[in-house]
């Protein structure tokens, strides 16, 4: 039995994990920005690829001649959530913004802790608390102001499937912390295959310049890679709607490298809703009432 000071250093640990891997996930402007040809479905199949290589080559060091066991003996309820939601996100999100903008995407998309809170309690009991509610519901009106000038009709299939995409963050997160006390980074390798094995269907072209490959691939270890391993274990020590809630710093953090790194300046309304964001996700980590007291799992 954990004692309140295991959890609470637990509970941190799990917040810091998922804060830095929100920052890295956040590069991905930077990245694709630095392209001559910035196809998203080309980006998608060599960067899935590079990731899957580099969490494979994560597990090889960590686990040696065991690394296989790790795969036949996941559960397969596991394997299959976390390898669908993982696949299906990545792959919809390119088809999303590839039909509607950006901005709408990324509006849509920002309704994941919605979810989370709905399908963590439905399958996991955990609780959100009000502190969480409202946090999300700050969080979303920052999100408003970062884009609202930038929001269009769109194609409205696009707009759905950036729904789908919000839905299927919100259950990969979910399904990490359901079977969190299990090794996963194998079902996010299997999620890998299925998005680089989707994308030549669904792109036109897979062919790229060297340039681009060595961003692409350098962008599947660091963009993704690594985040994808801490974002995995923080699930150990933090619910789901507040790790989807963390990663909305993603819209704080994106511009800010596109500023630093290509001198893009960021809007006054992004500054503010970035602020309404910070504050929200402040709220819910200081608060820490996100629901039933949460299991310590042995690292």
């Amino acid at each position: 039995m954990s004692t309140p000071l295991v959890q609470r250093r637990d509970y941190l640990k799990g917040v810091g994990l998922v804060l830095t891997a929100t920052v890295l996930f956040s590069l991905s402007g930077v990245f694709v920005r630095l392209l001559s040809e910035p196809d998203p479905w080309r980006i998608s199949f060599y960067r899935a690829g590079a990731m899957t290589v580099a969490v494979l080559g994560f597990l090889a060091a960590l686990y040696g001649k065991q690394t296989w066991r790790h795969f036949a003996t996941l559960d397969r309820r596991a394997l299959f959530a976390v390898s669908l939601f993982f696949g299906v996100g990545s792959t919809l999100y390119i088809l999303a913004v590839s039909r509607t903008s950006v901005a709408n995407v990324s509006c849509l998309t920002a309704s994941a802790p919605v979810f989370a809170a709905i399908l963590a309690w439905m399958f996991l009991g955990e609780r959100s608390g009000l502190a969480a509610w409202l946090a999300t519901a700050a969080a979303l009106f920052g999100i408003y102001l970062v884009f609202h000038d930038r929001i269009e009709a769109g194609d409205q299939f696009g707009n759905v499937v950036a729904l789908f995409v919000a839905f299927a963050f919100a259950g990969q997160t979910v399904s990490l912390r359901k079977y969190r006390s299990t090794e996963l980074l194998p079902a996010i390798c299997v999620g890998g295959l299925v998005v680089s094995a989707a994308m030549p269907f669904l792109g036109d072209e897979m062919a790229i310049d060297l340039h681009d490959l060595l961003l692409v691939l350098a962008m599947g270890v660091v963009q993704l890679a690594v985040p994808i391993v801490l974002y995995v274990r923080a699930a150990r020590y933090v619910s789901a709607m507040t790790m989807t809630l963390i990663s909305l710093l993603d819209v704080v953090f994106n511009p800010l490298w596109a500023w630093l790194g290509v001198g893009e300046v960021p809007s006054s309304g992004a500054i503010v809703g970035g602020g309404f964001i910070v504050a929200a996700v402040a709220l819910v980590v200081t608060q820490r009432r996100q629901g039933l007291p949460v299991p310590r799992v042995a690292d």
